[in-house]
């Protein structure tokens, strides 16, 4: 049997880098609120989730070079000044870097712009994680104090994973978006005994989280889920402020 001649360890690291970039490819990208700085050899992108900032990947389409480079010339008087804009992106912290991007936590191939932060009602994970969202109204009515044992919450964590209450019992699940679409994956409710009035909201509420709703989040930190028969308001309120 012929003898298989072993990988040099520079074709080792260009296969990995191409695996590493086709698992990538692959991902869906996440939409992420941030700063984006543009000037001369400046090309970078600061996620308002983390404190980290990446580099523009060779990668990102030439449409979406313009059209980044088309919100920061509208918004800023001069270059390397921040411009706040919502995007969907794959982050890449593997990947070797060279020269100026060698500064920089990893590359970030940009998919598609939505606009500028106060311009776009899109919802990113980072406007929802490590934050408490209580229900205010439903189909514009507020609560009626028969409904309630506990005023509904929906609680974000990592990895947005999601905890809270329907009013009664006690819910959990995984949150996803999908383009404007919200759901709670694998959604698990407790079984408590509630009384009718109660039970009527956990329906609707437990409903409206297992299917697909868009959502959307307006200046007053109000979060808009609606479902077409049934719209939920929510207020921002973190246990810390």
């Amino acid at each position: 049997m012929r003898a298989r001649t072993p990988l040099r360890p520079a074709a080792v690291s260009l296969l990995l880098l191409c695996v590493a970039r086709a698992s990538i490819a692959n991902e869906e990208p996440i939409r992420y609120r941030g700063e984006n700085t543009f000037g001369h050899e400046v090309n970078v992108f600061c996620p308002a989730i983390n404190s980290q900032c990446y580099w523009l990947s060779r990668e990102t389409p030439g449409e979406v070079r313009a059209s980044l480079r088309q919100l920061y010339a509208e918004r800023s008087a001069q270059p390397y000044e921040p411009v706040c804009v919502v995007v969907s992106a794959h982050i890449d912290r593997e990947s070797g870097r060279e020269g100026f991007a060698a500064d920089y936590d990893g590359l970030i191939t940009i998919a598609h712009t939505y606009g500028r932060c106060n311009e776009t009602r899109i919802v990113t994970r980072g406007d929802l994680q490590h934050h408490r969202w209580i229900l205010v109204s439903v189909n514009g009515e507020a609560l009626r104090p028969d409904q309630l044992e506990k005023t509904p919450e929906l609680d974000f964590g990592e990895q947005m994973h999601v905890s809270g209450n329907s009013g009664c019992n006690h819910i959990s699940g995984t949150a996803a978006l999908r383009e404007a679409f919200f759901t709670i994956e694998n959604l698990i409710a407790t079984r408590r005994l509630c009384k009718p009035a109660q039970n009527e909201l956990e329906r609707t509420l437990q409903g409206v989280y297992a299917g697909e709703s868009t959502i959307t989040l307006d200046r007053e930190k109000t979060l808009t889920l609606d479902a077409g028969e049934t719209v939920l308001r929510f207020r921002l309120q973190d246990w810390v402020k």
